[in-house]
């Protein structure tokens, strides 16, 4: 199962983390695992390469965390997308993948 949280402040996300895989299907071949992976990595990509904003970033197998140094309106639409696409691909999918946001 793939674990999604993000994290609010003052109703702006300033983190995201995803972590293991959906099982879905077989290592190279879970379409669903892929599309949450892709999606979270074009946000990752647009917040610190193409809007070169400073972020806590660790990635690993099974593992990607993104934490804001500070906030921004690029900062919030981008993770808001994420938050909305991801919801968008999880809706029917509980089984493999838990999506939560926390509120700090």
């Amino acid at each position: 199962m793939t674990k999604i949280k993000f994290t609010r402040k003052n109703g702006k996300f300033i983190a995201f983390k995803l972590s293991g895989h959906t099982g879905k299907a077989e290592a190279g071949k879970d379409v669903l695992c892929s599309a949450i992976s892709t999606a979270s990595q074009m946000a990752v990509v647009a917040i610190t390469e193409v809007a070169g904003i400073k972020a806590d970033l660790q990635v690993r197998d099974g593992f990607l965390s993104l934490i804001l140094e500070k906030t921004s309106q690029e900062t919030d639409l981008i993770i808001t997308s994420l938050f909305k696409t991801l919801e968008n691909i999880c809706e029917n999918e509980k089984k493999y993948v838990k999506l939560e946001v926390e509120d700090v």
